[in-house]
């Protein structure tokens, strides 16, 4: 039996790329996804392709996370809670490249968008959702991290550093809940993955020596094992 079944997780950016590939390849293993993410016609499309080829519960929360406030996140937590009663884990997953350009040339709006996606989405909806999570016997919040994360490179501007808040945040809070609660934090690079983010940050790369968002999965199922719950490790890469 999967150690998955009946866990409630929710996953943002789940409309595309690695969240949509998590999203289906979860659910087919017995877990209630809860599909979130800005496009509400993709998420529509995922959500009738879960309810055909699974016999689990999903949910759509349709939301721009470059627009979400504390009311909002709240939101997100009532519609958990009204759904399921509970939550098992997160995957933060959702974020925005914003462009390749030069620090002195970087649009402050656009800046502020990638940083609202990237970093403060995640920690509103952390936030909200802790008091929940702590009542699963086995909570999960596992962040998305990325090479840019760890040395900062020319002109990857706000993707980068948004990176690096990030790989803090989950430093933060696995320190703050490895010894007073059951969650665990993980931080997740995924490497080089054939998604459309990618392609727009490598134009020239050949997207067919990339790996599948698919092979991913199986990493991904290891943070929600017992095993996991052991480790002391908290920062990980796919090892090609």
């Amino acid at each position: 039996m999967s150690e998955i079944k009946d866990k409630i997780i929710l996953i943002t950016g789940a409309n595309r790329g690695i969240g949509k590939s998590l999203s289906l390849g979860f659910s087919k293993l017995g877990a209630n996804v809860i599909l979130l993410g800005k496009d509400e016609g993709s998420l529509n499309g995922i959500y009738d392709e879960i309810i055909k080829t699974s016999s689990t519960k999903p949910l759509i929360i349709q939301c721009d996370l470059k627009e979400l406030d504390a009311a909002g996140s709240n939101q997100i937590k009532e519609e958990i809670l009204a759904a399921y009663g509970k939550l098992d884990g997160v995957i933060h997953n959702a974020a925005i490249l914003g462009k390749m350009s030069s620090i002195e040339d970087y649009e402050e709006r656009l800046w502020k968008e990638v940083f609202d996606v990237n970093v403060n989405s995640a920690f509103l909806i952390s936030k909200e959702v802790l008091p929940i999570l702590k009542n699963s016997p086995m909570g999960r919040i596992i962040f998305t991290s990325s090479g840019v994360a760890e040395t900062g490179k020319a002109y990857w501007g706000a993707y980068s550093a948004s990176k690096f808040a990030v790989k803090g945040l989950a430093e933060i809070l696995r320190d703050e809940l490895d010894s007073t609660s059951n969650i665990k934090v993980f931080n997740y690079d995924p490497g080089k993955t054939k998604t459309s983010m990618r392609a727009l940050a490598y134009p020239g790369e050949n997207p067919n020596q990339l790996k599948s968002p698919e092979e991913l999965i199986e990493d991904y199922l290891w943070f929600f094992s017992e095993e996991s719950q052991l480790s002391a490790k908290h920062y990980f890469k796919f090892d090609n």
